[in-house]
């Protein structure tokens, strides 16, 4: 074997050492983060510090799917959390199949429906207006609907609860709705739906009374009135 050949084996022999002890001083007290991509796609372990986080990769694509996390043990992995043993994360995916999400309203203001992916859930739940009345939520099935995974088309249904107002002696009040007809100086049974649209003004409030509101004017009393009956001028 000539000099010159074995001069470049020997090169190589302590290149080859000097690779080996740096690996061993490289990894030594560090971490392996395998990714399973399930997908012929790979993702390079990274190897991992004690006590460091790991870096996220670059979402892989699978042909039909979404992607949704990194998983570890089957529950979402935090990236903020610290590394301290060889871990294994595995891809979550979500079949790439979509369902709509209609809304009625009962009122004038149009939701148009949404479409998401199969198992997904919105991101905020829209908010409808009704004058005179509270909004309560979302309803199906008549239960409240609580932004839970969807699984199917479904159609929400908006719910409102009357907001009752209150009142003081002395403000001025339209009649709108029936008012007790015991309560009435007339004897006339029907004279409570003639009142309707009649302004009179609160003279008087009874406490712990199914008609509380004594309304009328300087002629005298009208009636007494629950507060849905009424509205304020």
């Amino acid at each position: 074997m000539d000099k010159k050949r074995l001069i470049i084996i020997l090169i190589f022999i302590i290149i080859f050492i000097i690779s080996i002890v740096l690996s061993l001083f490289y990894y030594n007290d560090k971490y392996s983060v395998y990714f399973e991509t399930g997908t012929d796609e790979a993702i390079l372990t990274k190897f991992v510090s004690k006590n460091d986080k790991v870096e996220k990769p670059v979402e892989p694509t699978k042909e039909g799917y979404i992607f949704k996390e990194w998983q570890l043990n089957g529950e979402t992995f935090d990236f903020d959390t610290e590394i301290e043993e060889d871990i294994v994360l595995t891809a979550k995916w979500i079949k790439e199949e979509y369902v709509t999400i209609s809304f009625e309203t009962d009122t004038d203001e149009v939701i148009e429906s949404k479409k998401i992916l199969k198992g997904d859930c919105l991101d905020e739940l829209p908010i409808v207006t009704k004058e005179n009345y509270e909004f309560i939520g979302w309803y199906l099935n008549d239960e409240l609907y609580n932004n839970e995974e969807i699984h199917s088309d479904i159609i929400l249904i908006a719910k409102y609860k009357k907001i009752v107002p209150t009142y003081k002696v002395g403000d001025k009040v339209k009649i709108i709705g029936n008012y007790s007809k015991s309560a009435y100086s007339y004897p006339h049974q029907d004279y409570n739906k003639k009142a309707i649209g009649w302004e009179r003004e609160i003279i008087d409030i009874i406490e712990n009374s199914e008609f509380p509101y004594k309304v009328g004017n300087s002629h005298g009393t009208t009636g007494f009135f629950k507060a849905d009956s009424l509205e304020k001028i």
